[in-house]
């Protein structure tokens, strides 16, 4: 090992020295460190986004845009609401409670939000068991609680930049953890990033930084020193952690099951996302511009997602299922390939490939035409995360619109790995001869996010929503794993998050976290600066790179 045992075991001593110290950090100090952090953030925002872009190949496209987004913009966004509920002691507002569906509404709290994402809202859903008072005394973990010192490994993602960024924030402010962090072998070259961004933390012995391989990672996973683990990752990972080796089905149905790994473990770890096309009547105009959504939802970030759209479910019989279909492969062939930075992705497709009802569109993106029982290895569509810019087609006989939405929420909390994202597209769905199916949707898709007519990823940056599976999975049947991350408000039980926005937001350009929005780049890096510095010339900055 590069990095040796004694080198962990001095990082896990240096790291429970000052637990104790960070344990009973004040709210106010912690805050203030926070806003260094956003000061750091502004020195490395550009360096952080370009080396990102330079390890997948987008630099100096519109596809960097996805790293400022992604990347900096999102660490902003939530250190500042962090920082926003730290200092505040106001309880929650009862104007913004909704007894009816027992949830609480989160976006957009501040006008400025209502230009940079308009027409979207956002709300948490609670269990019907909790009332608003359950609700806001139930906040603030490590604010309610006297919480022993503790040391937390999180083991960071290798695809988007901020989640080992935000994972780290959130137990930082809810644990009152000190954290050792390890990077994936696929992004360690962020370790430079995190170093720069998290200086006062490190400086003090709070937060330590590293990378390794496997063997490393399973060292301080099972180390005497570490009293909790984050991980966002695979379920394969998490199994390996927990139980030494991969599960088979028979043993995901067993009640319990020897672990080698008794640590309590938090963690996301991904989804077979489908997207739900409910039947309505669209014009061309409207096939196109969800087909473009779509496709944003498999190719952003080349497909390595955890929220990567995988399956599309569509109404067998809809006059418009077959052109939708048309469109989404046209978009896809369109869209420029991408540099495969993950390991073994091209490897996979390749396999992919292999099956004969696959039709290539481009040379990093495969479809199947229509995912049916005689399909080989059909299960496995459903079962696993395909990890690359292949995208399946699912179709749904009806007898009514009440029937599909009934059929279709079957479908994918029955059939279909993992709880946590779903996109439901529908027209016209704030009508009132929709509400009732609208209802059924959000009520019944037992997902940790649930998005109206847009990607469900939109979940991820808003950080005021929790981020995380759906409760209740089991550690031998993880699936999207256990607990949430993000929450800035720091609701101590949510059951989802739900955004909601317009069919379509624009029908003069597409929104700028659409893959084929060509001004996303210069975009999402003013809208990063603005962020952090709400100055008029800023502002103007922002909405310049949108017009012209």
């Amino acid at each position: 090992m590069s990095l040796t045992k004694l080198d962990i075991d001095r990082y896990i001593t240096t790291l429970r020295t000052n637990s104790k110290e960070f344990n009973n950090i004040s709210d106010v100090q912690l805050s203030s460190m926070l806003e260094n952090v956003i000061s750091n953030i502004n020195e490395v925002a550009y360096f952080w986004s370009t080396v990102c872009s330079d390890n997948k190949g987008t630099t100096k496209t519109p596809a960097e845009g996805e790293e400022w987004l992604g990347g900096p913009f999102a660490a902003v966004l939530a250190t500042q609401y962090y920082i926003e509920t730290l200092q505040s002691n106001d309880d929650l507002s009862l104007n913004s409670f909704n007894k009816e569906e027992n949830s609480y509404k989160v976006f957009p709290n501040k006008f400025i939000e209502k230009i940079t994402f308009p027409f979207i809202d956002a709300k948490v859903y609670f269990n019907k068991s909790m009332s608003f008072e359950d609700i806001n005394k139930f906040r603030g973990f490590s604010r309610r609680f006297d919480i022993d010192p503790s040391i937390t490994l999180v083991l960071g993602a290798g695809n988007f930049s901020s989640i080992p960024y935000l994972d780290v924030l959130y137990h930082l402010i809810t644990r009152r953890s000190v954290i050792l962090l390890k990077l994936n072998p696929v992004n360690e070259y962020l370790k430079p990033v995190f170093e720069k961004v998290f200086q006062n933390f490190i400086e003090r012995g709070y937060v330590i930084i590293t990378t390794g391989n496997i063997e490393e990672s399973k060292y301080m996973a099972t180390h005497a020193g570490v009293n909790h683990i984050h991980l966002t990752g695979s379920d394969k990972t998490f199994e390996e952690i927990v139980y030494g080796r991969e599960l088979n089905d028979k043993e995901k149905k067993l009640k319990n099951i020897s672990k080698v790994n008794t640590k309590p473990i938090t963690s996301e770890l991904g989804n077979v996302t489908p997207f739900i096309i409910h039947p309505g009547k669209w014009s061309t105009s409207d096939i196109k511009y969800q087909a473009r959504k779509i496709v944003t939802g498999k190719l952003n970030n080349n497909g390595f997602n955890c929220i990567a759209a995988q399956v599309v479910v569509l109404p067998d019989g809809w006059g418009q299922t077959e052109t939708l279909i048309k469109y989404i492969k046209f978009y896809m062939n369109k869209a420029k390939d991408r540099k495969a930075y993950y390991p073994d992705s091209i490897e996979r497709l390749n396999k992919l490939e292999k099956d004969k009802s696959y039709e290539r569109v481009n040379k990093l993106s495969c479809v199947t035409p229509h995912l049916t029982r005689e399909i080989k290895a059909y299960n496995k569509y459903e079962l696993d995360e395909v990890w690359s810019s292949a995208l399946y087609f699912k179709k749904i006989e009806y007898s009514s619109p009440e029937d599909y939405s009934l059929k279709a929420i079957e479908y994918c909390n029955g059939e279909l790995w993992g709880n946590l994202g779903v996109s439901v597209i529908m027209k016209h769905h704030r009508k009132k001869h929709n509400r009732h199916i609208l209802e059924n949707y959000i009520e019944k898709l037992n997902y940790g996010t649930v998005a109206i007519n847009e990607w469900a990823a939109i979940g991820y940056i808003i950080p005021q929503l929790p981020w995380g599976g759906y409760p209740g999975n089991k550690d031998n049947d993880i699936q999207s794993g256990q607990s949430v991350v993000h929450n800035t408000f720091l609701f101590e039980s949510p059951l989802k998050g739900v955004v909601d926005t317009k069919f379509r937001i624009s029908r003069l350009i597409d929104p700028p976290w659409y893959i084929t929005n060509r001004k996303s780049r210069r975009l999402f890096k003013n809208l990063t600066y603005f962020q952090i510095n709400n100055s008029v010339i800023n502002f103007l900055k922002v909405g310049f790179s949108a017009l012209v």
